[in-house]
């Protein structure tokens, strides 16, 4: 059974949007719009993470964070902040939450940090997501497979192709590619961005023998999927 998901929100329409994405990537997911039974409500479900929608001056986060460490649960259940002004930061540290993002956010960043901290065994994350012909991105294992070879990539240049391929044709800007690739707290500068998506044109061009990454100067790189694929 896939993972479920607590979502602690009072906005109805965030948190379907939230829901539809998380399904699609094969978590389960439910609504605590009462944040005093937030903790209570995830471990008589098994929850295996809790999502806090945070406002701004809201006390939900502490509490929730205090219940699971009263409860001995702090190890056992993944507590994540989604915040909507930078200001909030030091409520995030207070708290002591394991991961936080800064809405809005690129979905993918949630979807990467949900595989790499508590996996999913759902059929949909082991699911392998065409790129092109006898190309699949495999997103369970974190890799790409070409005519079902693996092609060993980093964590983070499997999460920049991830974010090239989800946009195929787009050209992404350096500055959105390390807010995909890289924790919110690493500075990251445009060189290096550069660097690793070097290594990942040439893993990719070994096994394809052709450059599927576009250059753009000045602007950032795209996802080229040719119609001789």
């Amino acid at each position: 059974m896939s993972e479920l998901l607590a979502i602690v929100s009072q906005d109805a329409d965030y948190y379907l949007m939230l829901s539809y994405i998380l399904k699609g990537a094969g978590y389960r997911t439910m609504l605590v719009d009462i944040p005093s039974e937030a903790v209570a409500t995830a471990v008589d479900r098994d929850a295996a993470a809790i999502i806090v929608d945070c406002q701004p001056g809201s006390q939900i986060l502490a509490d929730i964070a205090s219940g699971l460490k009263e409860g001995g649960l702090a190890s056992d259940v993944t507590l994540i902040a989604l915040v909507a002004e930078k200001a909030a930061y030091l409520d995030i540290l207070k708290a002591n939450v394991d991961e936080s993002f800064t809405r809005p956010m690129p979905p993918e960043r949630l979807l990467s940090y949900l595989h790499g901290t508590i996996g999913n065994s759902s059929e949909a994350t082991s699911r392998l997501a065409p790129i092109f012909e006898d190309v699949k991105l495999d997103v369970s294992g974190r890799r790409v497979l070409v005519r079902g070879t693996p092609v060993n990539l980093s964590p983070i240049e499997f999460r920049l192709l991830s974010a090239l391929v989800g946009d195929a044709g787009r050209v992404l800007s350096r500055a959105e590619l390390i807010a995909i690739a890289w924790p919110p707290t690493v500075f990251v500068e445009p060189r290096t961005v550069d660097v690793h998506i070097g290594r990942l044109r040439r893993a990719l061009k070994r096994v394809l023998g052709r450059d599927v990454i576009r250059t753009v100067p000045k602007e950032g790189y795209a996802f080229e999927i040719s119609q001789s694929m």
